[in-house]
């Protein structure tokens, strides 16, 4: 037993009970018809009765000690892609297969706790197999139980999966720290196919420019053949080439250089066409949409000298399709200069060269973006324009990663790329402090662990043009990142092109403004963002934003989530097709109304290779220290577990304290002790 209070206070409160007794012992010896020996029992029931009422004033407790077992943890993850059906076996899956699960995890259940996982383009805990998912994320799957078991380590993974990846980085680079049991699924065999492996362009392109489609075509055992490769723009062949296949296993890519006739959202369908059989005819048709617009934005980017900052926004810009980035030389004349953004890269401000393109740039209300990585240059531009101030040490620099100001009010990021860009290496930058003042920070300097005030990178509205600074030098290394962790360059072209998006676009008088996107992938999160301004420009968000959408002749109604001053709606993954938007809202009478169409563009990957990959299998088992098994061998699996030694139930010890002064029979033991008392005063006194 335990009390809240000292030990010490027990004596105190027993002198109290024997004193109170005391006192009723004495005064019962005073009656005449009450024998010694019952005005004993009586006060000894008092002192009980005492004694028990001042302990409970110490708020004593029970310890109470429970050994507790804890299975070791195993998770099961399932593959739950759709190429796990594409074979002779497809029956077996859909029925037997699911009851065979079951009865699996039922047995390993014994022994383990056991946490299920279904795997694809996501991952969902105690999800439903359905083999429906259009992607296969292995990699995404292992990260996702590294990240969610912190506190508890699970002690083995069992993976059921055909080994076919097509979403994510290679999951060889992905191993979790425990052993990693596989079990092969789907068709090893290879048989005779031809299939559309990938189609990319460019999302968004110019009128009266020539684009390229690139189209990847895939073959097994088909060496010898000759395949037509078909492009069609809504409907109409615009082009079309022969392909002979050279071996079993061929792979080519066939670009067609597209000439955008007319501007608006174009459909581009590609079709093999072969006249020999196969496998399947599913894969041999692809479909992408492109945007063809006619006002670009034209991006100049001057400088000095060479820098890989510089060929890193360069590239970033240019990949995206909407903006046009050249490279200038600060020597060059201004005169004729048409741009919607001007990038400057380590300007001196006393220099004559870069004043004339100042002073055009603010004639023409050109917004700017300045790179400063030189402590001279961001101290000269502090004195000169007064945007902002610092506080520099001139002999020193350090490194400062990045952490995002959340209440950032000009364009938004997904919690993903959130996460993606908190994990960027660290730039160089001056020792010292930068206060952007009225600026709006992006970016803020994380040095040594420590959050700080200074900016990396903010934005400044002006009467006439948006001006951006840019403090620190290193953007080169963030585009390096992007590629080792995914593959490729989208979070920093993402990144880049909503700075760039934002400054190039002129300030507008629109009260009514969406970000709804002409084209979204399949697999793409459709995210919407609505402003709303009242008369005098400022952000509203009282009144309900209606959005309607008509997808294959059905309607379907959203009512806008409030996001801040904004509005926001997350539509989720979408299915491909056309669908056409209403936005509607009354704003004290005022109707507001933006009217479109978008498309879902749809390619799935899992209907290309089908062939199962076990060698990758064997491959992440051996190297995590588990063990690979057919789909046969399960039973075999289930066995090796149970059987292993190593991993055993821990027995851990957890102490329970029970409040006395909440358990109901004590109250009943004080109450009939009183009771007690009560009868025999009564009895002897009578």
């Amino acid at each position: 037993m335990v009390f809240e209070y000292s030990y010490w206070w027990i004596f105190p409160a027993i002198a109290l009970a024997i004193a109170v007794a005391y006192f009723k012992l004495k005064k019962l010896s005073g009656l005449p018809d009450i024998p010694r020996g019952i005005s004993i029992v009586i006060s000894m029931l008092r002192f009980l009765v005492c004694l028990i009422l001042l302990l409970l004033l110490l708020n004593p407790a029970l310890s109470v000690l429970h050994r507790l077992k804890e299975k070791p943890l195993l998770i099961v993850a399932q593959d739950n892609s759709l190429s796990v059906l594409k074979n002779k076996d497809s029956l077996y899956y859909q029925n037997e297969y699911r009851a065979s699960l079951q009865e699996t995890l039922s047995n390993l259940g014994h022994k383990f706790e056991v946490v299920p996982f279904t795997f694809g383009a996501t991952v969902r805990r105690n999800g439903t197999v359905t083999f429906t998912e259009n992607r296969t994320d292995i990699a995404g799957m292992l990260e996702y139980a590294g990240r969610n078991f912190i506190t508890r380590q699970p002690e083995a993974m069992i993976m059921l999966s055909d080994g076919i990846c097509n979403a994510g980085v290679n999951p060889r680079y992905k191993l979790p720290s425990f052993p990693l049991y596989t079990v092969g699924l789907g068709d090893t065999v290879c048989y005779p196919d031809v299939y559309i492996r990938s189609v990319d362009a460019n999302k968004f392109n110019f009128l009266n420019t020539l684009f390229p489609i690139r189209v990847e075509i895939a073959a097994l055992k088909q060496k010898g053949q000759k395949v037509k490769c078909v492009l069609r723009e809504n409907g109409k062949v615009i082009a079309e080439q022969e392909v002979k296949i050279e071996q079993d296993n061929f792979l080519s890519e066939l670009t067609f250089e597209t000439e955008a006739r007319r501007k608006g959202i174009i459909r581009y369908e590609i079709a093999l066409e072969t006249g020999f059989s196969e496998r399947t005819r599913e894969n041999n048709q692809a479909e992408i949409w492109v945007h063809i617009i006619d006002n670009s934005a034209d991006v100049a980017i001057v400088a000095t000298a060479p820098h890989p900052d510089i060929a890193a926004i360069v590239n970033a810009v240019n990949v995206s399709g909407m903006y046009r980035c050249r490279e200038h030389h600060l020597n060059e004349s201004w005169d004729t200069l048409k741009a919607n953004l001007v990038i400057l890269h380590n300007p001196d401000p006393k220099d004559q060269r870069y004043q004339q393109l100042a002073q055009e740039a603010g004639k023409r209300k050109i917004a700017l973006w300045y790179i400063l990585t030189r402590k001279e240059n961001i101290a000269d531009f502090s004195r000169y324009e007064k945007l902002y101030q610092v506080n520099l040490n001139p002999e020193f620099n350090e490194y400062a990663t990045i952490q995002m100001n959340t209440s950032f009010p000009y364009f938004e990021f997904t919690d993903e790329e959130v996460a993606g860009f908190a994990g960027y290496p660290p730039l160089t930058v001056p020792f010292g402090e930068i206060n952007p003042l009225a600026g709006r920070v992006l970016f803020n300097q994380v040095i040594k662990n420590t959050p700080t005030r200074n900016g990396m990178i903010a934005f400044y509205e002006q009467a006439d043009k948006r001006v951006a600074y840019f403090w620190g030098e290193g953007l080169w290394r963030w585009r390096f990142y992007s590629y080792q962790e995914n593959g490729n360059h989208k979070l920093f072209n993402t990144l880049i092109n909503k700075i760039v998006g934002y400054l190039a676009t002129r300030k507008s008088n629109e009260r009514f403004i969406h970000d709804i996107r002409p084209v979204y992938g399949e697999m793409e999160e459709a995210i919407v963002n609505v402003e709303l301004y009242n008369d005098s420009y400022e952000l509203v968000n009282k009144p309900d934003v209606r959005l309607d959408l008509i997808h294959n002749e059905k309607k379907f109604t959203y009512s806008l989530n409030r996001n801040g001053e904004k509005y926001r709606i997350n539509l989720g993954n979408m299915p491909a097709g056309e669908y056409t938007y209403h936005l509607s809202t009354d704003l004290k009478g005022e109707i507001f109304n933006k009217k479109g169409v978008f498309y879902v563009r749809s390619h799935n990957p899992e209907v290309n290779d089908m062939v199962a990959d076990r060698q990758l299998l064997r491959e992440l088992s051996k190297n995590s220290g588990g063990r690979y098994f057919d789909s046969h061998e399960l039973e075999q699996l289930v066995r090796l577990l149970k059987d292993n030694d190593k991993l055993k139930p821990v027995y851990k010890s957890e102490t329970e304290f029970i409040s006395l002064s909440r358990i109901k029979v004590l109250g009943l033991v004080i109450l009939l002790l009183l009771c007690i008392e009560w009868f025999l005063l009564r009895y002897y006194a009578d």
